[in-house]
């Protein structure tokens, strides 16, 4: 009634984009939503789940607004001889030697929450350029689809405490 939504669908619903985005379909997800801090409001303040891929990667994902600062969302990929890590907006590459090379750096916002960068404003700018131009070439909310299905799939799971299995595609 008050809060709108966790942080599932508030904070995290992006990185779970992402992950749904690099990893392909999903088979099936474990989770957990849980309020951590006592703050008397109805939506989790903390999620975490591993989530299984048909391409057979395993996704660990972990998301909370319980913490008392900013934090940059961090996404990893392993691999077996390599590592790819986007924290603080920075796309770093470590291969199992320990060698670190930096791939890319995007833009950053001004403030406290720097990390989010100013991908929001291009996706508006992108949207109001494809009705001036008659074309389809943005999100359409069939797009949001896969990302809607995970956080629900984590929000089943941690009420039943078991796996949520996805239909195959």
């Amino acid at each position: 009634a008050y809060a709108g939504g966790g942080v599932l669908i508030n904070q995290s619903i992006h990185t779970l984009d992402l992950m749904q985005l690099l990893c392909g379909n999903v088979t099936s997800i474990k989770g957990t939503v849980s309020q951590l801090l006592d703050y008397d409001i109805e939506v989790e303040d903390t999620a975490s789940a591993h989530i299984k891929f048909e391409n057979n990667a395993n996704g660990m994902f972990f998301a909370t607004n319980a913490n008392f600062g900013n934090s940059s969302v961090e996404l990893q990929a392993i691999f077996e001889n390599e590592k790819l890590t986007i924290k603080d907006n920075i796309l770093t590459r470590m291969n199992k030697q320990g060698y670190k090379i930096q791939i890319n750096e995007d833009e950053k916002l001004d403030g406290d929450k720097s990390y989010y960068g100013p991908s929001h404003g291009k996706l508006i700018n992108q949207f109001y350029d494809c009705i001036i131009e008659d074309t389809d070439d943005y999100i359409q909310p069939k797009d949001a689809l896969a990302s809607i299905a995970m956080i629900d799939a984590i929000q089943k799971s941690s009420k039943s405490n078991s796996m949520v299995h996805f239909a195959s595609n």
